[in-house]
């Protein structure tokens, strides 16, 4: 009896160390322990007790004493082990609501409870025949239906499973129980009771049998609660949370934390310690926000409904947004708790985002295509009445040279007519400057709308670009009523290498973007010097300050200054400019008094 003591005492330990939250597996446990302890008692019969009276002269107080014990010991197991069996099949069948358990548990905990109270506590080794058969006819009477119901709640429990895997689960689990179950009631309660003994020792060969029955079915199916896994590989799968790249988190009914992974300690816990319940942990982590929220989805996913909503933190200074997923953990309409997993969704919003962006930029780069066709339409069909009103103008010059001529000839007094001539000749000249002027506007807003495939890489001047700035921005200055400066430290001469048109777009843009900050009478200062081989453009406000968050990303796309007015492209397309088509640089410098924007480009090398 050794060896059945301390198998059913190792099983108990393996229950407890592989699944001690189930509450089958307890029960399983409790009996396994109970019926170890009723074999201890044996051994402390047979064995210590008979030890220390052939070895040791003890007294007839202490033997007594230790008789005394192994009786207590003997009473409850006896009245402990069938409790035990009849709850395990109750736990499996799950018939009993939650709410209900403590009520029906204590009630039925009441026979027990007699058992010790109205039958005599004495070791079955100092009883006689007839002792030991009316002791048992009386514990049979509530102990044989207890055992039975729980055989009945076992099969009950297989037999309503509709699982293909948990029926195979439970099916095993009846092979291995329902026999020690069956030859318990038979060999210690009912065969005793009809004075047949000694059949119980029969346990010595059922039990190492059932033993090896239980390993053998542990590692290659899993039962009672219990999977044991000898091979390296498949060990892997014990903690498979920790394997998940979602945050997952655990809950009870009651909202006790059962288990969390590493990922949601990465993501959310700021002291990796134990927690006891979900307000606990939620508190003292990152999305600590969203509690109430949390709380809501937990509760509205009650009903068998899988819930999701998504929360954002912020983790060094970087925005992490989640789906959250609630699911509820119920068996047999009975909610048992809720996993709640935490899906990292950062990329795929950066993504969404990125897409929209693209959209807005593919909207805007089609209307951007349309305009620059209806502008090049417009400043062709301009160009042709222009040139042929400069053509008349030269006629109307020359005839009235002519006339002028004749009339000198011909006429005494022509001081009148001078007159009116010198007036024609001087409108003549006006108007020729009027009409360069306009053709001028044309063609530098014609190469503005210039698709970036049609442009030609070629050479200009420093007095190119300020000619068509200022052309450009001449009526923007103006209507916005600030002083326009020029402080071009540099050679007039020095060239530059790109196109003249795409550098002209991003310096009207900073001088736009500097019109827009300040206010009306401020100054607007375009500068220029040179740098070592390069010449560094400046455009000077002193407007306000530049936030800092949008200094971090200013150059990125869909960041603006402006609100609702701007785009958020004009900053990223020109640095694109800079860039790609000049090899240069782009920056900036804000406080609270000024902001500078500096463009270094480099020159061509004179020979």
């Amino acid at each position: 009896m050794v060896i059945v003591w301390l198998l059913l005492w190792i099983w108990t330990v393996i229950f407890l160390i592989k699944d001690y939250k189930t509450e089958s597996t307890l029960w399983i446990a409790a009996v396994s322990f109970f019926t170890g302890l009723g074999a201890f008692t044996v051994v402390f019969q047979e064995n210590i007790i008979e030890y220390f009276i052939l070895k040791y002269d003890i007294s007839q107080g202490i033997m007594g004493l230790m008789y005394s014990i192994n009786g207590i010991i003997m009473a409850i197991v006896y009245s402990t082990t069938p409790y035990c069996m009849l709850l395990y099949g109750l736990s499996c069948a799950n018939i009993i609501h939650k709410s209900k358990k403590k009520i029906i548990y204590t009630i039925l905990f009441i026979p027990p409870i007699l058992n010790y109270i109205f039958l005599p506590i004495k070791s079955s080794y100092l009883k006689t025949p007839e002792e030991l058969m009316l002791y048992f006819r009386g514990l049979a009477i509530w102990t044989v239906p207890y055992i039975v119901g729980g055989i009945f709640f076992l099969v009950y429990s297989y037999i309503k499973e509709k699982s293909y895997m948990m029926k195979k689960y439970k099916l095993l689990t009846i092979i291995i129980v329902v026999p020690c179950f069956s030859y318990t009631i038979l060999s210690n309660v009912i065969l005793r009771a009809f004075g047949i003994e000694n059949n119980w020792r029969y346990f010595a060969i059922l039990i190492p049998i059932e033993f090896m029955g239980f390993l053998y079915f542990a590692f290659k199916y899993g039962i009672l609660g219990v999977r044991l896994k000898f091979d390296r590989y498949k060990f892997a799968f014990e903690n498979i949370l920790e394997f998940v790249s979602d945050s997952i988190i655990t809950l009870d009914e009651e909202l006790n934390v059962i288990e969390f992974n590493k990922v949601f300690i990465k993501n959310f816990l700021l002291e990796n310690r134990k927690y006891k319940n979900f307000n606990e942990i939620i508190s003292s982590s990152r999305i600590s926000e969203h509690k109430t929220s949390l709380i809501n989805l937990i509760n509205d996913s009650k009903n068998n409904n899988i819930k999701s909503m998504e929360i954002f933190i912020k983790i060094k200074g970087e925005t992490k947004y989640f789906q959250v997923q609630s699911n509820p953990i119920i068996l047999n309409s009975e909610y048992l708790g809720t996993v709640l997993v935490f899906k990292d969704i950062t990329v795929y919003k950066k993504n969404l985002e990125l897409i929209k962006q693209n959209q807005l930029q593919l909207i805007e780069k089609e209307r951007l295509l349309s305009l620059s066709q209806l502008i090049g339409g417009v400043a062709h069909n301009l160009k042709t009445p222009l040139m042929s009103s400069a053509g008349g103008m030269q006629i109307i010059k020359k005839d009235t040279g002519k006339i002028y001529e004749y009339i000198q000839k011909n006429c005494d007094n022509a001081t009148d007519i001078s007159k009116l001539v010198e007036e024609i000749n001087d409108w003549q000249q006006r108007i020729t400057e009027y009409l360069v002027y306009m053709s001028d506007v044309i063609t530098a807003v014609k190469g503005q709308v210039t698709e970036y495939n049609e442009v030609e890489e070629s050479c200009f001047s420093i007095k190119e670009l300020e000619e068509k700035i200022t052309l450009l921005m001449a009526f923007e200055i103006k209507k916005s009523k600030c002083v326009f400066v020029k402080k071009l430290d540099i050679d007039s001469n020095d060239k530059i290498k790109g196109d003249i048109n795409s550098l002209v777009q991003v310096l009207n843009n900073l001088i736009s973007n500097a019109i827009e900050a300040s206010k009306q009478g401020n100054v607007i200062t375009l500068g220029a010097y040179k740098e070592e081989k390069k010449v560094i453009f400046y455009i000077k406000n002193f407007g306000q300050k530049i936030p800092e968050k949008i200094q971090r990303k200013i150059f990125n796309k869909m960041v603006t200054t402006k609100g609702k007015k701007g785009t958020g492209l004009g900053l990223y397309i020109s640095k694109s400019i800079i860039k790609v088509r000049f090899n240069g640089e782009i920056g900036f410098e804000t406080n609270d008094k000024e902001t500078t924007f500096f463009v270094k480009i480099p020159l061509i090398e004179e020979d």
